[in-house]
């Protein structure tokens, strides 16, 4: 009764078929048998037929044991994929909210504070009272319309420091209503743990207790390893780190002999006392020249005492000026990023020799590079 098999399984068990005439033949061979539960009982030279009882239908045949094998593994793999299916989909509408990349890495995300809603968000301090010894723990708050980092940080009680590591930020200024960002019941920041690292390294790096480490990520000393991710407590970000997130990181135009600074000093011209608007950086002739910062070229070309020049427009009012120089690899209107190549070191218009005359301006007006995050000056006479 091959062919009744055959007709009801042809078309997607074509394979089983041509292993099953393959295999009775082996099984005849064999001696003993096999009782694989109640409605399934294999024999061998005891009796012809092999007795499958599956909802209610009856087949009578010398069966092989790679199609019970193949049974249950399909079996096996719809019911595994069906698992594995609904955790992914469970967990997508928790990372599509989350979309400022709030991570915790693997510190223990604790959502009690989730349910509790505040007028003003999801969660917040108010929601939860946290003593001096309470322990670590994190939720989610809802961006509202006009909402700032900074007002943000007021209004949880933390600093912009804790949002913008937490929530690992880029542009602390790029927040968009209805997003959800993390935030701890505790001030601090996220720190991944480098090779070489102790407690009392970090601890002394950023000026906090070993104990206030323990205590806030329930660590011991033996517990610390290359890639961990911790929460430090009362800890701040650097400067460099706070002005990246902020917007108000610039980069070294260029790297050479500092010559001449901001403000009052003696015209090598005339030699008479006047006001350097920005700082003079001597370099070989030709050395490249790199933009400060992300922007908008406003000007490229000559320009009286500056010779060629170009300056570049950057977001919350700030402009950088680069003079004298010999050749101009930008145009106006071009968008540039930050280290960008954009020029030549040179002495064209009003110089004594060699070098860039770099200017920073807020809303127009000059003010001193070396006071810029990420401008300022290195030891000795070089920058």
């Amino acid at each position: 009764m091959l062919y009744d098999y055959k007709h009801i399984f042809d078309k997607k068990w074509k394979k089983v078929n041509r292993d099953l005439e393959r295999t009775i033949k082996k099984i005849k061979s064999k001696k003993a048998g096999y009782n694989f539960g109640k409605n399934i009982y294999f024999s061998t030279k005891k009796y012809s037929n092999i007795f499958f009882n599956l909802s209610g239908f009856f087949f009578s045949r010398k069966f092989s044991l790679n199609l019970l094998f193949s049974f249950i593994f399909l079996t096996f793999f719809i019911v595994a994929t069906f698992v594995l299916s609904s955790i992914v989909f469970s967990n997508s509408d928790r990372k599509n909210k989350n979309s400022c990349g709030s991570y915790i890495g693997r510190l223990k995300i604790n959502q009690e504070l989730k349910d509790n809603e505040l007028n003003y968000g999801v969660g917040g301090p108010e929601s939860y009272e946290v003593g001096k010894k309470d322990r670590l723990k994190f939720y989610f708050y809802e961006i509202q319309k006009g909402d700032s980092i900074y007002s943000i940080s007021k209004k949880l009680g933390v600093t912009m420091d804790t949002i913008i590591s937490l929530n690992r930020m880029i542009d602390a200024h790029n927040i968009s209503e209805g997003k959800e960002i993390l935030v701890p019941t505790l001030e601090g920041i996220i720190y991944t743990v480098k090779a070489g690292d102790t407690l009392e390294k970090i601890a002394s790096n950023y000026r906090i207790s070993v104990e206030d480490i323990k205590d806030a990520n329930e660590l011991e000393e033996e517990e610390l390893y290359e890639g961990r991710i911790l929460f430090l407590p009362n800890a701040r970000l650097s400067e460099t780190e706070r002005q990246k997130a902020l917007g108000y990181l610039f980069f070294k135009p260029l790297r050479g002999l500092y010559t001449s600074g901001f403000g009052i000093r003696k015209d090598p011209f005339t030699g008479e006392r006047g006001y350097h608007t920005g700082i003079d950086i001597a370099k070989n002739y030709g050395a490249p020249v790199y933009a400060a910062k992300e922007g908008i070229v406003t000007f490229a070309g000559w320009n009286g005492g500056y010779g060629k020049c170009v300056v570049i427009k950057h977001q919350f009012g700030f402009e950088t000026l680069y003079g004298h120089l010999s050749t101009i690899n930008v145009s106006t209107g071009q968008k540039v990023k930050a280290g960008q190549f954009i020029g030549r070191v040179g002495d064209s218009g009003r110089s004594t020799g060699p070098h860039l005359h770099f200017e920073v301006r807020k809303f127009g007006t000059p003010i001193n590079p070396l006071r810029i995050a990420g401008l300022g000056k290195s030891r000795g006479k070089w920058y």
